[in-house]
């Protein structure tokens, strides 16, 4: 008789919303490469809120595989929340995923709820193994005192019906385990975000032609800030800093790429006297490459962070960056080596780094050469093999095929 082959592995990925972000780019790459590794995949996604960008185009355009949820959006509106749970719940019933992978807060709550119904229901050979990937934090400076205690409770609940938490970066490991205490250590792990560098790696030297779209001097000193305008971002000790900059070093040009709430106040910052002509604001651009390759240098100013994909886009593409050193930003960014880290909300700091790296062709040079070092710790091929290897012996001990 042939060979019976064997059941492909079917991974249910859930994420809030496919808005511009790592926490997207890693879901809509699972989904489309999993499948090379012996992997059968489903990813249900929301809707994304008004006025931001999507990255639906990263799906492939069958869209084989896609559930969309539209009240899987981030925002929290109980009624919706509950029409979203029932969907997952079907989904994950119809499906019967011998794997679930949860990404973002709330469709990581209701991914997991839906799996543990899902759970609760089967024999030990036939349930899930339950994953969620913390690719930020919610726990502090988002929802206030009460809003925060809230959702650290409701995170360390969910912990217990999840047999992985993954963290991005070692210390958002050690935050979630020793300072917000979600998960004990033994049930967390870091698995690092994986992106496709490879056109940001072919970017070779500084096109000008970028800067001189904007309107700026061909010999300007280009600064990039890449993200989205909320407040965490903190885009505002940005400015502050280029304008404290601007006097030691009056070459400095920003460009903000990038769009969100705190836009129009930040284009009204950047028309003052002090900053008037020196700062531009693109919204969200598809041709990044481009952006990069046109750059001198990224700056990134968040009070807080997961690990951002800006700044390995960055060191992709060999320019130097400045960022606070906050969440795993110092994960990625090695201080003197393939950037420059000052301590948050300092205006002082941030200018006096901005200030230096425009003053040293050489030292951008040598840290544009580490960082594309660096950036390749972050492939999407290593992405692959370390979950493939979660997910293959988490999965036999969630079923008792090997001891734990």
């Amino acid at each position: 008789m042939p060979e019976t082959q064997p059941r492909r592995i079917k991974v249910v990925g859930t994420i809030a919303r496919l808005n511009v972000g790592g926490a997207a780019r890693q879901a809509a790459l699972l989904h489309a490469e999993l499948s090379h590794r012996g992997f059968e995949t489903v990813l249900v996604h929301g809707r994304v809120s008004p006025g931001e960008a999507d990255l639906e185009d990263l799906l492939p355009a069958s869209r084989d595989g896609v559930v969309k949820v539209a009240e899987l959006g981030a925002r929290i509106r109980p009624l919706d929340d509950l029409r979203a749970l029932f969907a997952l719940v079907r989904v994950v019933f119809r499906e019967k995923p011998d794997v679930v992978h949860t990404h973002t807060a709330k469709a990581g709550a209701l991914g997991r709820l839906a799996a543990l119904a899902y759970n609760l229901t089967q024999p030990r050979s036939k349930r899930c193994l339950v994953v969620h990937t913390f690719h930020g934090h919610v726990f502090e400076g988002y929802f206030g005192t009460a809003g925060s205690a809230l959702v650290r409770i409701s995170e360390r609940l969910l912990a217990r019906v999840t047999d992985r938490v993954v963290t991005i970066s070692p210390r958002q490991r050690e935050a979630i385990i020793e300072r917000f205490r979600i998960a004990p250590a033994s049930r967390v792990c870091v698995v690092p975000l994986g992106l496709d560098l490879r056109s940001f790696q072919a970017v070779n030297g500084v096109d000008r032609r970028f800067r001189q779209s904007l309107g700026f001097p061909a010999d300007s000193f280009l600064l990039g800030c890449i993200g989205r305008l909320v407040k965490v971002k903190d885009v505002g000790t940005l400015l502050d800093a280029l304008a404290l900059a601007s006097g030691k070093a009056p070459e400095l040009r920003l460009v903000v790429v990038g769009d969100g709430p705190e836009r129009e106040g930040l284009e009204r910052r950047a028309r003052m006297p002090d900053l008037a002509g020196r700062v531009a604001f693109t919204s969200w651009r598809r041709d990044l490459p481009f952006v990069y390759g046109g750059l001198d240098a990224v700056v990134l100013s968040s009070r807080n962070e997961g690990t951002p994909v800006a700044l390995i886009e960055a060191m992709a593409a060999g320019r130097p960056v400045v960022a606070t050193a906050v969440g795993g930003v110092p994960d990625i960014v090695e201080h003197g080596r393939t950037g420059l880290l000052v301590p948050p909300q300092d205006p002082q700091a941030l200018a006096s780094a901005l200030a230096a790296l425009a003053e040293s062709a050489d030292l951008r040079a040598r840290m544009g050469t580490e960082g594309k070092t660096t950036a390749t710790r972050f492939d999407r091929a290593r992405l692959l093999d370390d979950l493939e290897g979660l997910y293959r012996g988490g999965l036999a001990r969630r079923r008792g095929l090997h001891p734990a």
